[in-house]
């Protein structure tokens, strides 16, 4: 291998573990898929040469960035990871991250003291 070869393949690894990191934090966050959206890049990456590679995983972060479930992280009470907000239960602890309404059975955020859909402050304990 010549030396811009390995500068090559180095800026291709660098930019693919960048990628990989940041698709496993996100997918793990929103619990979408997070092993199958990490791994992607790896075979992605391998399977064309540099300028492929480069465009293939510009499209995979795109494509990523179009399918993920939408909405904000918020972080979990029991491990303090950041999570999809619509989660009932954390992907990281498996804790509960949500209250139940005990008149109507709805969920609640964790911190809220009374129910936003009917009002009522019987929620379950913590």
């Amino acid at each position: 291998m010549n030396e811009t070869a390995v500068v090559l393949l180095i800026i291709k690894l660098m930019l693919t573990g960048g990628i990989m990191f940041f698709l496993y934090q996100d997918a793990r966050a929103r619990d979408y898929a997070w092993f199958m959206w990490t791994f992607i890049p790896v075979i992605a990456v391998f399977a064309a040469g540099f300028a492929g590679s480069i465009i293939t995983l510009a499209l995979i972060f795109l494509l990523y960035l179009l399918t993920r479930p939408k909405g904000g992280l918020v972080k979990c009470p029991h491990c303090g990871k950041k999570i999809h907000n619509v989660l009932a239960f954390c992907p990281y602890c498996h804790q509960s991250v949500k209250r139940e309404c005990l008149r109507c059975h709805d969920t609640v955020d964790w911190e809220a003291e009374r129910c936003p859909h009917c009002g009522s402050a019987n929620l379950t304990k913590f």
